[in-house]
């Protein structure tokens, strides 16, 4: 055939056209043809290993083939991890199931991010777990969406570089007095391992975060033992919620918070979910404190306005229910705005008075962090540095990553307050006498205090992270709809629940 004659796209077309027929045929798939024709010819005298010339268009065989990970090789050990988040661009800290069990999951974590789905994949990535299912996963403080943390930890088993030993050397070594080198437990499937020291472990925490976005640090690790659960072997959880001045009585706030302390029935400050079918709502309140955050923040300094001077809620308490931190903070802030005296904590624990739970909106999810886990000091002892004394390389690295995050979000939030004192300096025609035709113009600042001061007939109730609900009037609350009882909420859910199953045999 006088392919000379043809022109450049019938060559492609040609060339193409036996590709597919190429690839087509049972076999290894050769390479393309087309892109033969574009390889150069290898050197005159090129040959391969085993002494011929490679023949022209046979591919050559890929370098560093990834082989499967040998987990069998390695033994695991049960460890607890101590890491920070930030909230708001996830979809909570919970994961939807096993992220990484199925590209149905795997999608599902992609639309909606979570904490942990992003603390899986790192794992997972740094060949940490075998699966998500089979590390014993257990985490202490389940937050939501836009909940941030300080000090959230998990535990789970991991692959560490600790090696399997004969039962021979296992007794060697507990009749030499170090049994607590040796560690024994079903992920193992009983054999005995010797534990490393702390400085010849994995290295963990540089491991992880290297995977991790920087939103999720890692900051300590700890060994624990097979039966350790960080979320029932907590013997407290701290919360902070930051708020500003902005008007709100603290000393009437201060009041109310007090009033949490110690144990009592919060059905009244939770969101009640009939499928969990919960019982008892007793919870014990160790501390509830309201104090300015600059005292303990210090880069948070005291502004020229209330709008610039914070405080926060201080909470730590054993355990707590399903929102109820924020729907305790949200009693707060009507309390602080003096339209509930702070005895209306009272009367919302008097479970006999009240009945059903009265309508009310939580506060909002931006200012809320979980900001420590407790334990007990015999439980957990928390590595942070690799060797301590001679290497601060995590914590070097942990403070470089977090004051760039710092840096960057302080930096929006000065370009988002010059915004705000741009529009507040625009000159604005300020408001003038019925009847008057003059019209006379001045700073929208103090145009906009006149609307607020003339506005008599709005209601704004502050709900935190500059959330703002307003209404004609406000309900007093103990005055507002409540819902049914909790008893007969859960008992309607059961009877459902019977209904529908007997539903589904009968078809």
């Amino acid at each position: 055939m006088d392919y000379e004659s043809w022109t450049k796209d019938e060559l492609i077309a040609k060339l193409r056209s036996l590709d597919v027929k190429c690839s087509s045929e049972p076999g290894e798939r050769p390479a393309s043809l087309a892109d033969s024709a574009k390889r150069p010819a290898p050197p005159s005298g090129t040959v391969s290993q085993t002494g011929s010339a490679p023949p022209s268009g046979t591919p050559r065989k890929r370098k560093g083939r990834m082989v499967d990970f040998d987990f069998s090789r390695f033994p695991q050990r049960k460890v607890a991890f101590k890491f920070s988040y930030l909230g708001w661009p996830y979809h909570g800290l919970a994961r939807q199931g096993n992220a990484l069990s199925s590209e149905e999951k795997q999608q599902v974590e992609l639309s909606y991010p979570t904490v942990e789905g992003a603390l899986f994949k790192a794992l997972a990535h740094c060949k940490l777990i075998t699966s998500e299912s089979t590390c014993d996963y257990s985490r202490c403080g389940r937050t939501d969406r836009g909940v941030s943390g300080f000090g959230q930890v998990v535990a789970m088993y991991v692959r560490s570089t600790g090696k399997f030993i004969t039962e021979d050397e296992a007794q060697a070594i507990v009749d030499a007095g170090q049994q607590h080198l040796i560690t024994r437990d079903a992920q193992n499937d009983g054999r005995p391992v010797l534990l490393p020291s702390n400085e010849h472990e994995l290295t963990y925490i540089n491991m992880l975060n290297k995977s991790l976005p920087p939103e999720i640090r890692i900051h300590a690790w700890a060994p624990v033992a097979p039966e350790f659960s960080a979320r029932f072997s907590c013997k407290s959880r701290f919360y902070r919620y930051f708020f500003p001045q902005a008007g709100l009585d603290i000393n009437a706030m201060q009041e109310a918070a007090a009033k949490y302390e110690g144990a009592h029935d919060f059905r009244n400050f939770c969101r009640l979910d009939p499928a969990k079918q919960i019982k008892n709502f007793e919870r014990v309140v160790q501390s509830a404190k309201i104090t300015r955050v600059a005292d303990k923040v210090v880069f948070v300094g005291d502004g020229a306005s209330d709008e610039g001077v914070w405080w926060q809620l201080e909470l730590r308490g054993t355990a707590f229910l399903w929102h109820q931190v924020r729907c305790m903070m949200a009693v707060l802030f009507v309390v602080g705005q003096r339209v509930e005296a702070p005895d209306v904590v009272d009367r919302m624990m008097d479970i006999q008075a009240t009945g059903g739970k009265p309508e009310y909106e939580m506060a909002s999810d931006l200012p809320l962090v979980l900001a420590d886990c407790e334990f007990d000091e015999a439980d957990v002892q928390w590595i942070r540095v690799r060797s301590p004394g001679r290497d601060s390389t995590n914590m070097v690295v942990l403070d470089r990553i977090v004051s760039k995050t710092w840096g960057e979000l302080n930096t929006q939030a000065v370009i988002a307050s010059a915004l705000l004192q741009s529009v507040r300096d625009t000159q604005a025609p300020m408001l003038c006498e019925p009847g008057s035709l003059d019209i006379n113009y001045g700073p929208w600042s103090v145009c906009r205090k006149q609307l607020i001061e003339a506005d008599t007939q709005t209601v704004k109730v502050i709900l935190g992270g500059g959330a703002i609900k307003q209404a004609k009037k406000y309900i007093p609350i103990m005055q507002r709809n409540r819902a049914e009882p909790v008893e007969l909420r859960n008992q309607a859910w059961l009877e459902r629940k019977t209904a529908n199953k007997r539903a589904r045999v009968g078809e």
